[in-house]
């Protein structure tokens, strides 16, 4: 009887173009992790302390905010959302300043009551706006991110590395139950460049919405 040899299972090695399929789904699911819920994957690279944000959120003020109690955020002007569709909140010339929109709207994500765009910049750079959570509890998912102003509206602004790209997101306070929230994913830039991206965005989305 002849005896032959078992051979071994052959195992595939991981491909790069697998983890790269992964750190591209983290990349565009990166405003999940930043707002707070469970990290996805190692390709997530969280700032250490508090990111510095770029002058312009500070508008007018020539001092930096002091940080609101997350109870008390500053709403000057409170704005109604009800009925309003999110892909609507970011007009062509806002995309220009951040590479075009590339393709149409991706309603729902990366949140069910956000829309995100895909931006011509670089491979999966993305810009979104929405409505999310109160501003008390951002504050509270976010430890990490830093208390900013949009037109007098308390905000508080994170930013997080996601394998190359720079994610950062600003949630600004429009009613005592809900905030507004941007973000802004770009490939190879700094924290400081796309905060400082965002916050344009930020003013341009705020000033759509219609007051309460």
């Amino acid at each position: 009887m002849k005896i032959t040899r078992r051979s071994r299972p052959h195992t595939q090695p991981t491909r790069p173009r697998k983890r790269a399929a992964r750190c591209s789904k983290l990349r565009t699911l990166a405003v999940v992790t930043a707002l707070g819920l469970p990290a996805m994957g190692a390709c997530a690279n969280p700032i250490q302390g508090d990111p510095i944000p770029a002058a312009g959120f500070y508008g007018d003020d020539p001092q930096p905010p002091t940080a609101p109690r997350a109870s008390e955020p500053q709403i000057p002007q409170p704005r109604r959302v009800d009925g309003l569709d999110p892909c609507t909140l970011f007009a062509p010339e806002d995309f220009a300043r951040v590479g075009g929109a590339v393709g149409p709207p991706r309603p729902g994500t990366p949140l069910p009551s956000t829309c995100s765009h895909a931006l011509g910049g670089g491979p999966e750079d993305a810009v979104g706006a929405g409505f999310h959570l109160p501003y008390a509890e951002v504050v509270t998912r976010q430890p990490a991110g830093a208390p900013v102003a949009v037109d007098g509206h308390s905000t508080w602004l994170y930013c997080e590395l996601v394998d190359v790209h720079q994610t950062c997101t600003a949630s600004t306070a429009i009613s005592q139950d809900r905030t507004l929230l941007t973000l802004l994913s770009k490939q190879g830039a700094t924290a400081a460049d796309t905060a400082d991206q965002l916050f344009a965005l930020t003013t341009s989305a705020l000033r759509r919405l219609p007051p309460a």
